[in-house]
């Protein structure tokens, strides 16, 4: 009977009887199956089914109300009990950004992983929000602040892991083809590239003398990964508005020029995001620890490449003939 109400309240969190199964590793039968039990063992209709969605009824609003609440009790029981055990080990559920799960991610879990060989990690690559109720344990997300910037109120806790401004940029041959913006508002006319998810849409804000301007840029190409936009830029696509350790090589070699340098740009902002937990999982915890202190010295040794690079004369082989 409980792990049929368990069952019920993640088909209320994704609204969809065959996604709760699929995350609950059953058949879309067997999970139709257990509902209807649930229904007729509580004597009331739990759900409204159409052929667009599931809603709960009042009845099932209300059993998911007060039984989230005694399952987050009984999972912070268990995570007591388990934190009680010295050894590290059960799996860890990632949502990421494209961009730190190649550059970061993907050497912090291998390096992990290596020291807590019992540890499994489920690493989902997306820039959009998730369900921390029940889909993930942590989430990195990116967006693009400023000065002034509020970030929007939220129930779970947010650690910042780095920060670094933004540079507009485009190709050499898209200024010969379409010339230089001169001032943010120059943007409007201009090929743009953009990620929704880190700029909260086609909107760049830029600072000159303590004023902010904001633009909404005209839409080209839009794309939830960094280095989409980067190649496309290259190609002369358009103008892109990226993190500029991205960049950086690029900007060295000719390949990409920067756009708007006199103005204060955004900054790009990553930060680790998790529900607040009386008693959060010790792999949880430890994993946590090991993020928020590996991110900084593995970005130092980033920048310090990045240095190292800047200063060796490119080859002929390198330079980027002109058009």
């Amino acid at each position: 009977m409980l792990d049929k109400v368990v069952f019920f309240l993640h088909v209320v969190r994704t609204g969809s009887i065959s996604e709760a199964a699929k995350q609950n590793n059953m058949s879309a039968s067997a999970a139709s199956r257990w509902l209807n039990e649930l229904e007729e063992n509580m004597g009331v209709s739990l759900l409204k089914r159409t052929t667009r969605k599931i809603t709960p009824t009042q009845a099932g609003k209300r059993l998911y109300e007060q039984f989230s609440l005694i399952h987050a009790q009984i999972d912070d029981t268990f995570n007591e009990i388990q934190n009680m055990s010295s050894e590290d080990k059960g799996t860890i559920k990632i949502a990421s950004t494209p961009l730190f799960a190649k550059h970061y991610l993907s050497q912090i879990i291998g390096e992990y992983i290596q020291l807590h060989p019992s540890i499994n990690f489920v690493v989902l690559e997306t820039a959009f929000e998730v369900d921390h109720v029940h889909d993930v344990d942590f989430s990195i997300r990116a967006n693009a602040t400023y000065r002034g910037f509020q970030d929007k109120d939220s129930l779970l806790v947010k650690r910042s892991l780095l920060k670094e401004p933004l540079m507009a940029c485009c190709s050499p041959s898209y200024i010969q083809d379409y010339s230089k913006p001169l001032v943010p508002d120059d943007l409007k006319n201009h090929l743009c590239l953009y990620a929704t998810t880190l700029v909260g849409g086609n909107r760049w804000i830029f600072e000159l003398n303590g004023e902010h301007s904001s633009v909404e840029i005209a839409q080209t190409v839009e794309a939830d990964d960094s280095e989409i936009l980067k190649n496309i830029a290259i190609a002369g696509g358009g103008i892109a508005y990226l993190p500029i350790s991205l960049i950086a090589n690029e900007i060295r070699k000719g390949t990409l020029v920067p756009v708007l340098e006199n103005y204060v740009s955004s900054e790009f902002e990553l930060n680790l995001y998790f529900k607040p937990r009386k008693y959060m999982p010790a792999r949880c915890v430890n994993f946590k620890d090991y993020l928020i202190s590996r991110v900084p010295e593995i970005e130092h040794a980033n920048q310090l490449k990045r240095e190292r690079r800047a200063h060796i004369p490119l080859t002929s082989e390198s330079t980027v003939p002109d058009k």
